[in-house]
């Protein structure tokens, strides 16, 4: 089997293209052994540090620790746009050499590659992304001759809008796509969906790609997936101290929605405020009403996601509720602002989550999606992908 290349693009950053990775490759995993498989970002945004100071996309990271585990750390993000980027490329006397650059190490990348059956390259961002230094998803495409597996928003009107213009893009620029997911989806919408969006009607909506277009999947939307864990709200903070183990599942549960809590002691009824994943912003002095919300929270068979108590010195606030905090075991922070900034600081997060390394919770939930809902057959029979033993 020559080599296939499968380009993953979606119609805007949160699309779910490291989701639809992740479940692809495990889908894979399948037929294929883990070493037959590539992965490559070739153009990162969101970077993260490994112990030994390399500087690598975060998807890739995610990849490794669950599908890949040899995954070549070295060759996964050749092209890492960081902050500050752009406008040193904007300055810069001779772009097209930056550029060029960039390709070289692409290229490089997939040449360590050049054994594996199958390579996944994931997307960054909406599919102009990375236009300002020649690389948009469009343009890495091209050069890595693939093929698009694109994501599409839920809704009717909505998805076909952005495939519209997204694949119009595509076409200008001569990247092939080869098939679509309808993602996030309303669970008792799919149905209707299935019935109106149909291979038909896009292959005669749009007919500027060489290959006829397939629907691999209608994804329902997986309840709380864009949501943070105490985990991660722990790290938005500077001068955080935790009460617990961060390691603890109880840690990745992912949150609902913030509640702060204000109202006096005797007006305050936990079971009229709170519901199950809520993160509860609350003053690290209000021992009466954070007693209320323990108590209330042994009692849920769905928990609460976590408490965040607020101060202005951490050091002084610990050793008065600590003790308490710790008897009911349940996900704590205190942190060093008054609840306002609490409170902006962990809704920027709730606006702007991805899945972390440690989203193992999340990731289990990942596999099981499109082992239910992703035609992995399908998939495979339109890319001409046939495991050793099946030809």
């Amino acid at each position: 089997m020559e080599q296939r290349v499968i380009y993953i693009a979606g119609f805007r950053q949160h699309a779910g293209k490291t989701i639809t990775s992740l479940g692809l490759i495990a889908s894979l995993l399948r037929y294929f052994k883990p070493e037959e498989i590539g992965y490559i970002k070739p153009v990162g945004q969101e970077l993260f540090t490994l112990p030994d100071g390399r500087k690598i996309d975060k998807d890739a990271k995610i990849i490794q620790k669950f599908c890949l585990p040899d995954l070549d750390m070295d060759h996964v993000s050749p092209v890492k746009i960081a902050s500050g980027v752009t406008k040193s490329f904007l300055s810069a006397p001779d772009r097209q050499k930056i550029t060029n650059e960039y390709i070289a190490a692409i290229r490089e990348s997939m040449a360590t590659m050049k054994e594996k059956k199958i390579i996944i390259a994931e997307g960054t961002g909406h599919p102009g992304v990375g236009s300002i230094v020649g690389l948009s998803n469009a343009d890495v495409c091209k050069l890595l001759n693939a093929r698009i597996v694109y994501l599409a928003g839920g809704g009717l009107g909505k998805s076909l809008d952005m495939l519209t213009t997204d694949l119009s893009f595509f076409a200008t620029k001569g990247a092939q796509v080869k098939g679509i997911i309808f993602n996030k989806l309303i669970p008792e919408k799919i149905e209707s969906m299935k019935q109106l969006l149909t291979e038909k009607l896009l292959n005669e909506m749009y007919r500027d790609f060489k290959d006829p277009l397939n629907i691999f999947g209608f994804l329902p939307e997986i309840k709380y997936l864009n949501k943070p864990s105490m985990r991660l709200v722990m790290r938005k903070f500077k001068s955080a101290v935790y009460v617990g183990e961060p390691e603890n599942p109880a840690w990745e549960r992912p949150c609902n929605q913030v509640k702060i809590i204000t109202l006096p002691h005797k007006l305050f009824k936990p079971e009229e405020h709170l519901n199950p994943h809520d993160i509860v912003i609350i003053n690290a002095a209000s021992q009466r009403r954070l007693t209320k919300i323990l108590k209330f929270n042994d009692q849920m068979e769905d928990k609460l996601c976590g408490i965040v108590l607020t101060c202005s010195s951490v050091s002084k606030c610990i050793p008065a509720g600590i003790r308490l905090l710790r008897k009911h075991n349940i996900p704590a922070v205190y942190v060093n602002a008054d609840t306002a900034k609490a409170d902006t600081i962990i809704n920027k997060c709730i606006e702007n989550t991805k899945i972390q390394p440690y989203d193992s919770i999340k990731i289990r939930n990942i596999i099981d999606l499109f082992t239910d809902h992703f035609e992995i057959e399908k998939f495979m029979k339109a890319y001409d992908i046939t495991p050793e033993g099946d030809k």
